[in-house]
């Protein structure tokens, strides 16, 4: 029996060890984005807005996109997201000029990435009245970012010269079906890829949209 007891016990210990590496070396990659507005420091520049990587391992697979309004918490919360746009990776300690946004410092209006790290975990960052939220998790749609029905939904950071022109792929959680085993702190996926892929069951919106509501008070 004694025997039984220190063979079980050694299991354990050995498991929790596994345990620890494992949280371990995801946090010595876990990449984390924030967003900082940049004024303008003479005459010939432009203010404008920038994604920094002040985490320890790069983010892979970033798109940037904009909310009429932000809760800054967990989930989608009726949250209309429009305006997706894929961007480069951007190793730890890098940044990058989101240079489409402009000057929309003085607007009404919440920015948000999604992005993984080297295990194809979800991360998620929003920003909304200058404060910056870090959630594990998707927290914003998933849009596809390949074709979907001969049309994309996200456009890429080159390809983006301003706002000036109408908002696209507006989109809710009404777009994305969550699964109903995903534990909520994950929002609508922990990874990408798999059963919990969101890109599977994602709805587009109308082809032509012209604007996004804001359906908080």
């Amino acid at each position: 029996m004694l025997a039984l007891i220190i063979s079980a016990f050694a299991v354990l210990v050995s498991l929790g060890s596994f345990v620890v590496a494992y949280m371990s070396d995801r946090r010595s990659q876990m990449p984390v984005l924030q967003f900082m507005w940049e004024s303008a420091q003479n005459d010939a520049a432009e203010p404008k807005w920038w994604l920094m990587n002040v985490g320890r391992g790069p983010a892979t697979n970033v798109v940037v996109a904009q909310t009429a309004r932000t809760s800054l918490t967990r989930g989608l919360n009726r949250e209309v997201w429009y305006n997706p746009v894929l961007v480069p990776s951007i190793p730890a300690d890098g940044k990058l000029a989101l240079t489409w946004l402009g000057g929309t410092m003085g607007l009404d209006c919440g920015l948000g990435a999604s992005y993984t790290d080297g295990h194809r975990c979800f991360y998620t960052t929003k920003c909304g009245d200058d404060v910056n939220m870090v959630y594990v998790g998707l927290h914003i749609p998933r849009w596809p970012l390949l074709k979907l029905h001969g049309r994309k939904a996200v456009k890429t950071w080159w390809g983006v010269e301003d706002l000036s022109g109408p908002q696209w792929s507006p989109a809710t959680d009404g777009h994305v079906r969550r699964r109903w085993w995903l534990p909520r702190r994950f929002g609508l996926s922990r990874r990408l890829g798999g059963w919990a892929d969101p890109v599977r069951s994602y709805s587009p919106p109308p082809a032509t949209p012209t604007s996004a509501e804001t359906p908080l008070a």
